[in-house]
């Protein structure tokens, strides 16, 4: 493919639980492509993950100087830029977005100068790769000017940018992009449903977000444990059902299996709740949390257990689900079987029966059967593991899914 000059826009980085971007950054360089990251804000306290440092990311990402209200520090905020950019600076674009005549207040304000300054250096991006919608939105408002003109735009949903049951307010807050984008990535069968309610103009490509195989590697265990251990890894909201996770680990000691153990890393509203009925259960021995931790520790916990256990509902609340659950290919990728509810996206992740299982969502018996299989047949554990970790190297590794993408970015030059 020839090589594309690429914008990709998030909201905040870097952020530890979007590393999936960085992924798919990297692979995008790796593949011969000039990448500029662009940030609407800088993490408060930003985390360290390998991945980063790979194309020193940390340093080449380039922030939004925020709009100054007080018009001495606007005027003066615009006077730096240019100095600090003089020999980059794409005149006609800049001549352009602060003229009044042609767009009137918010030019003539410099509102409009500082939601584009990003695109007026140089030239024009061959791809503009906005993830989530509220992100897209800016970036579409500026096509609607007539700004990027040349630029075609890609947009992604991820989930929280497109929940069930508002399909009015979406068409309202998304109408821009929904006209300006010239194709849309989702992640799931699941969440491409929920866009295709919005009928877009252009076509919806499932794109899975994606983890690198070569750093989600298992090693071989040295100790055998005497327990078995099961891994929960998400924040604690009613979503994601760690509350149910610990009913499936009582309802397994009910059955004699004492040796089952379960660690839930995450944090999040019900954290109470859980130490309650851990304590309630009499389980504070049994059942460990573990907070919030890097990504390393992380992938040291999955190491040593046994399985992965997301037994996720559609939020009581707002009828939100998991759309993909990325942790659930991490979890695949370090051999574990993964044990998942039927709800969202989280089945179309693995194969149901060959590396993990799709239990019915609520159903803690059906879980306990599940997860009482893999305690009884090693065998079968030991298959799910080796075709687990097939199946992401396949189907989600970034240098797999890089080329996917690449193609749909062929498909609108």
């Amino acid at each position: 493919m020839k090589s594309k000059k690429i914008a990709v826009i998030v909201e905040v980085f870097p952020a530890i639980s979007q590393t999936f971007i960085v992924n798919q950054v990297n692979s995008l360089i790796d593949a011969g492509h000039h990448v500029e990251l662009f940030s609407y804000k800088k993490a408060s306290e930003p985390e360290f993950h390998p991945s980063l440092d790979k194309h020193n990311l940390l340093e080449n990402v380039t922030y939004l100087e925020v709009f100054p209200f007080p018009k001495v520090k606007r005027v003066a905020t615009f006077l730096s830029w240019i100095f600090l950019h003089f020999n980059r600076i794409n005149w006609r674009s800049l001549f352009d977005v602060i003229n009044g005549f042609k767009y009137g207040e918010v030019a003539y304000t410099l509102k409009l100068f500082y939601e584009a300054q990003w695109f007026l250096l140089d030239d024009e991006f061959d791809i503009i790769h906005a993830h989530f919608g509220h992100n897209s939105k800016r970036i579409a408002i500026l096509k609607e000017t007539g700004l990027l003109s040349k630029s075609m735009l890609i947009t992604t949903f991820h989930g929280y940018d497109l929940v069930p049951n508002h399909v009015d307010f979406y068409k309202k807050e998304y109408h821009n992009l929904l006209k300006y984008s010239d194709a849309f990535t989702v992640n799931s069968k699941y969440l491409k449903g929920l866009l295709e309610e919005l009928k877009p103009d252009r076509p919806i490509h499932i794109l899975p977000v994606g983890l690198d195989t070569s750093y989600f590697e298992r090693t071989e265990q040295t100790l055998e444990s005497k327990y078995f251990e099961v891994l929960f890894c998400g924040r604690f909201v009613a979503l994601k059902g760690p509350d149910i996770a610990i009913k499936i680990i009582k309802t397994l000691h009910d059955r004699g299996y004492h040796h089952v153990r379960l660690h839930l890393i995450g944090d999040g509203e019900l954290k109470g709740q859980l130490e309650k009925q851990i304590n309630d259960f009499g389980f504070e021995k049994v059942i460990k949390m573990c907070g919030t931790l890097t990504q390393d520790v992380v992938k040291e916990r999955m190491q040593n257990s046994d399985i992965f256990l997301l037994p996720g509902i559609y939020d009581p609340n707002n009828g939100t689900a998991e759309t993909q659950g990325l942790v659930i290919q991490e979890a695949q990728a370090m051999g574990l079987p993964v044990v998942v509810s039927d709800v969202g996206g989280m089945k179309y992740g693995l194969i149901d029966g060959e590396t993990g299982f799709v239990v019915e969502a609520n159903n803690i018996s059906a879980f306990a059967d599940s997860i009482e299989s893999l305690i009884l047949d090693y065998e079968l554990k030991t298959a799910m593991s080796a075709k687990a970790i097939n199946y992401v190297k396949q189907h989600f590794d970034t240098n797999v899914l890089v080329l996917e993408l690449e193609n749909i970015y062929n498909g609108i030059a």
